[in-house]
């Protein structure tokens, strides 16, 4: 038979209880159960630390029903409300510190939304241009039939460029918006985009057109787009004549020559001749910085000494003008063009897309005047009569080497041409080849025809 487990003895001496640094106290439990509580020493006692005390935790050992002892750990108040103040700093050091913005930051960044908002109304200001130079509806367009190859897309661009004339009482409403004038200014241009060649082929606004299209009984090529379907027209009687491709047109109202040259603070020209039309307005050979009014006369005179072929006289004295407006053009400001801006807007109409025009504009700029080339189609001297009207005769033999030479470059040579003729006799005109290189030698009062 098995003996009754007697209690455990424990060492209560002092020297045990020093070493140990424990205070031990024995008590029963309600149940008869011997008790033992071990307490850590508190800090007025011993100076040493114990584990237990260190971690804030006080161990209270028990022996169990069945003599195994059970521990429990429990935290005091004191000690909750530290760990929680504890926990609550570290949190918050936890949390992502609001960062100063340094000052260039905050600089940086108010330029770039400056940049923005910039770039937006930019942007709509474009939108705006565009929309305000394309004709009304979308209409007119080129035919695509008449468009340069797609071969050589991109590469070159053909462009009709027409003046619309409202003045010698030759308009036919009082709208100047409006296309009801004749196109008394009709250029062919050929941009080589590729090689930065420009070159301009005149057509004498007298020349004679055909029976085809509509000419309001003149037999005249500036009364087609009056008469007709608008410059769509005249396009696509050019392109059948003349087999030269065409993608886009321009169209400005020559009223607006005075504006351009007085926003500009006068155009510096120089005239190689005398020009007088015998009614008190002159102008003397040299170098001149013309306001608007002089320009105007300059451009529009065909008559008095110089001028016994009338409008061919004419074509080449308007070189001299177009000279002194590309080279003001390349020395324009940012300003110059803002000033420039309401002009655009009243009295130019394309259908040349937006970003096309920008980068045809950007393209010219490029352009060497030594690679712009002007030239008139070759007319015979003796003026012919159509109803009534005098009339220029084309010389298809000498207008075919020309088109070739200087505006099939690129392409095919073109074998024949479709403009119509009339009975003629005497020479024809020379198509007068000149580049803008030498017109800017003459301004500069040089004389080397090579440039």
């Amino acid at each position: 038979m098995n003996e009754p487990r007697q209690p455990r003895k424990l060492n209560t001496n002092a020297a045990s209880g020093a070493a140990s640094g424990r205070k031990i106290n024995r008590s029963t439990s309600a149940t008869g159960q011997a008790r033992t509580t071990y307490r850590a020493p508190s800090s007025s006692g011993a100076s040493r630390n114990t584990s237990a005390q260190r971690s804030g935790y006080v161990y209270r050992a028990s022996s169990g029903a069945n003599g195994t002892t059970q521990r429990t750990v429990q935290r005091s108040a004191a000690q909750q409300r530290t760990t929680q103040q504890t926990n609550t700093r570290r949190a918050a050091s936890a949390q992502p510190q609001k960062k100063k913005r340094s000052p260039l930051k905050v600089a940086l960044l108010s330029l770039l939304s400056l940049l923005m908002v910039l770039c937006i109304g930019l942007f709509g200001l474009y939108q705006w241009v565009v929309r305000s130079i394309s004709p009304d509806g979308g209409a007119p367009t080129l035919s695509q039939l008449i468009n340069t190859p797609n071969e050589f897309r991109g590469d070159v661009v053909n462009i009709l460029v027409c003046g619309i004339d409202y003045e010698e009482g030759r308009a036919y409403s009082n709208d100047p918006t409006s296309n009801d004038g004749m196109t008394d200014m009709i250029m062919y241009v050929n941009f080589d985009v590729k090689n930065k060649k420009i070159n301009m082929l005149q057509i004498p606004r007298d020349t004679y057109a055909g029976e085809k299209y509509s000419t309001g009984g003149t037999g005249k090529i500036n009364a087609i787009a009056l008469k007709n379907d608008g410059v769509s027209t005249l396009a696509q009687v050019i392109s059948e004549q003349y087999k030269l491709p065409i993608d886009y047109y321009l169209t400005i109202d020559m009223q607006s020559l005075k504006e351009i040259v007085d926003l500009f603070g006068g155009i510096e020209v120089y005239i190689p001749q005398e020009v007088a039309d015998g009614k008190g307005s002159y102008l003397p050979a040299g170098l001149h910085n013309l306001d608007g009014d002089s320009a105007e006369f300059l451009v529009r005179n065909r008559h008095g000494s110089g001028y016994a072929q009338g409008d061919i006289a004419r074509l080449d004295m308007q070189r001299y003008f177009y000279q002194g407006l590309f080279k003001r053009i390349r020395t324009a400001t940012v300003w110059d063009l803002a000033k420039l801006m309401p002009v655009v807007l009243n009295y130019i109409t394309t259908d040349i897309p937006g970003n096309t025009l920008i980068s045809l504009g950007v393209s010219f700029l490029k352009v060497d005047s030594a690679n712009i080339m002007m030239c008139k189609v070759p007319t015979y001297n003796a003026a012919q009569y159509y109803n009534g009207n005098a009339v220029q005769v084309c010389d298809t033999t000498k207008t075919l080497d020309l088109i070739n030479t200087y505006f099939m470059t690129y392409g095919t040579p073109v074998s024949s041409l479709d403009v119509p003729t009339l009975p003629t006799a005497g020479s024809s005109s020379d198509a007068n080849v000149q580049y803008m290189g030498q017109l800017d030698n003459q301004a500069d009062g040089t004389t080397d025809e090579a440039a």
